[in-house]
Parts: C-alpha cells; structure tokens; sequence
C-alpha cells in the first residue's frame, strides 16, 4: 500500500511540476517520466545497474589553523539523468561543467531521495551521468578521453558512484 501511494504521489508531483529539459531534450525527458516513476518504486530492488549517491558540497573547503575542518558534503534531492556515453565533443559546455544541447540519446532519469541515494536498473553498456540544476545539467568528471562522468555497467552487476556536486565550493 507504501509503495501504492508513494507511486500516486510521484505521479501526481510529476503532473504538477512538469519536467524541465535542457533545449531539444523535453521530448526525450518526458518519454522517460514513466519510466523514472517505476524506478521510483524499484530503487533498492536493482540487480544491474547504478546506484549512489548525490552530494551536495559549498563554500569555502580551504584548511585554516583558526577554523575546524569543515565536512559540508550532504545528499540532496535531485533528478539523475542517464544518457548513453557522452563525450565533451557531444555538448554545448558552459565553464567546462554545465551542459546542454546533449547529442547522445537520453536512457533514463530518476529521482534520488532525501539523502540523495539513488538505484537505476540499466543493460550492461558505458553510460555518462548528470544531475539538473538551473544552469543546466551538470558533471564535473570526466576521464582521459574526455568522456563525461563515464560509469560502466557489467553483466549482473550494481556499479556504485558517488556523485558530488560542488561548482559552489572554494578550494
């Protein structure tokens, strides 16, 4: 009954709020909302795929002798999108950490939870990972082929990531 109204209440907040793409993806992003839904429900009920969590992480990260370490990294409360692999070439970048105009198609989108933990069932293949923020989707990892946030997932595996948003910290 949980899962039910928990279902219900997705769907309804879905409606409301509506799904917010980057230019030319709100087609893609609302063909998926169906799907984001039942990962929803699922989300700790993945046998292959990706799962983690979103930090968030601001401020000034500097080390002072006069102020203790400060741990700022929390979860938060995002929406994860999932595309087929991306590389940097394939987007319009703004400061190299926001992106729009994504060329690779979108597999998925899921919500994360209060503490920013997430679960998507995905087939095995390389995958580039997002987050949505109001200057567009986000991802500040990339590997030496300038693939961005690549995460890779094997046959009958959970890959694991850690996802930290930062572009307001001061290191």
């Amino acid at each position: 009954m949980a899962k039910l109204l928990l279902i219900v209440l997705s769907l309804l907040l879905t409606v409301c709020n509506g799904t917010q793409g980057t230019a030319g993806q709100e087609g893609e992003a609302q063909g998926t909302q169906q799907e984001m839904k039942a990962q929803q429900g699922k989300q700790m009920q993945v046998k292959q795929g990706i799962q983690g969590q979103i930090l968030w992480e601001a401020g000034n990260q500097m080390p002072s002798p006069d102020a203790p370490p400060s741990s700022g990294r929390r979860g938060v409360e995002r929406t994860v999108y999932v595309y087929e692999l991306t590389n940097s070439s394939q987007t319009t970048s703004q400061d190299g950490i926001f992106h729009t105009n994504i060329k690779t198609k979108l597999v998925t989108q899921v919500k994360t939870d209060a503490n920013g933990k997430f679960a998507v069932n995905l087939k095995p293949g390389r995958y580039s990972l997002f987050t949505k923020e109001e200057q567009g989707l986000y991802a500040n990892l990339f590997d030496g082929e300038m693939n961005i946030f690549p995460v890779e997932v094997k046959e009958g595996e959970v890959t694991t990531v850690e996802f930290l948003v930062n572009y307001n910290a001061f290191y």
